[in-house]
């Protein structure tokens, strides 16, 4: 059985994303044209199909998947699909390339799914992570990983990588004496990331934006602009201006800055609020469930979702420095959303087998009475 406040959070989360994509591509644009319906048809299409997708692997027994050689085999193919598309890139010779086909499949978001299903088996196969040898093992496949999206470059993608596996390997057993040094080894790999290149631009528009409000503070600027338009209930929908041009990404990175000035301060709450019921639903059955294999993917799963929504909403309002991460359910992106209602199914597997033990639990406890 799926649990129905996860599965009403999804679909109204998604409902509210696609009513901003709708507001940014057809009601933004000064005359209709056909093709500005694409974003939202296409959007449409991927929440269908991943549903669909989620619920036929709800149906099935999570506990296939813990097998060494599935495990393994899923960080393989996620580290030869980010060194496609490293090949891809430099045959192109395009500066910057994060999509192994056009613009839609971006491993970035599969791999979330890797690493999340590779250390929770790692974890329980070994019974915890208290021998330096199996932490080292567990990051010498996830680094590897982080790097490839470093160079594409989406330093942000591998920061976020990185801090999934680090919270799942917290939970996973590192003693104190051995996950501070790895914790500072990965806050040194990703300071320099963040310090290099056009990173670096970001972080010091980040610190002032008003300092070069016409350049590199523009997109921060006009941000919190739409949040300040946007008051306690919003302007109305559609009637948002700066998704006109004056706010890149509109659907993307900034599409709660869309809702921030169109929903207003309760359009941001109702988000908030539907996050809060998500992962909170989660952590619960996480923390319920004794199947350790299961416990670590609900971990995982709503380590993922809280992280993406603290991240993007801390970047819509200048508490992070600008780079985005899409907001799961919420903003457009192919990817993203058939990778986010995949982990839906997986965590609504282990919640179905949890309910199903339970049952069984209390049906063997009255025959005993």
């Amino acid at each position: 059985m799926w649990d129905r406040w996860i599965l009403y959070s999804v679909v109204l989360l998604y409902v509210i994303g696609e009513v901003a994509i709708v507001s940014s591509n057809v009601l933004g644009a000064s005359e209709f044209r056909p093709e500005l319906l694409r974003r939202p048809l296409m959007q449409a299409f991927a929440f269908i199909f991943g549903l669909l997708l989620a619920y036929f692997i709800s149906k099935g027994n999570y506990l296939k998947l813990f097998d060494k050689r599935t495990a393994y085999s899923l960080m393989f193919v996620s580290f030869a699909s980010l060194f496609a598309v490293l090949v891809k890139k430099t045959i192109t010779g395009k500066p910057v390339d994060r999509w192994l086909i056009g613009n839609s499949v971006q491993p970035l978001e599969f791999l979330k799914i890797s690493v999340i299903i590779f250390l929770a088996y790692y974890i329980v196969s070994k019974g915890s992570l208290r021998n330096f040898t199996r932490i080292l093992w567990a990051m010498l496949l996830v680094f590897p990983n982080a790097l490839l999206l470093a160079l594409q470059p989406d330093k942000g993608g591998a920061v976020f990588v990185l801090i999934l596996s680090m919270s799942i390997m917290y939970v996973g057993g590192i003693p104190y004496k051995l996950y501070l040094p790895l914790l500072g080894l990965v806050l040194i790999f990703g300071s320099f990331l963040l310090r290099s290149g056009y990173v670096s631009e970001r972080i010091s528009a980040w610190m002032d934006p008003f300092a070069e409000a016409e350049e590199k503070g523009y997109q921060i600027i006009q941000s919190l602009y739409a949040f300040a338009k946007g008051g306690p209930f919003g302007v109305g929908l559609g009637k948002g201006i700066q998704k006109m041009g004056a706010l890149p990404e509109s659907d993307t990175d900034y599409v709660m800055s869309v809702i921030g000035e169109e929903l207003g301060f309760l359009g941001v709450m109702i988000v908030v609020y539907l996050y809060a019921v998500l992962v909170g639903r989660l952590f619960y059955y996480s923390i319920k469930s004794t199947e350790p294999f299961g416990k670590l993917i609900l971990l995982g799963v709503a380590m993922n979702f809280s992280l993406a929504f603290l991240w993007n909403l801390a970047m819509a309002t200048n508490l992070l420095p600008p780079k985005g991460i899409a907001l799961p359910f919420v903003s457009y992106g192919i990817s993203n959303m058939i990778a986010s209602l995949i982990m839906i199914g997986l965590a609504q597997s282990v919640i179905r087998s949890w309910h199903r033990n339970m049952a069984f639990s209390t049906l063997t406890e009255l025959r005993h009475s």
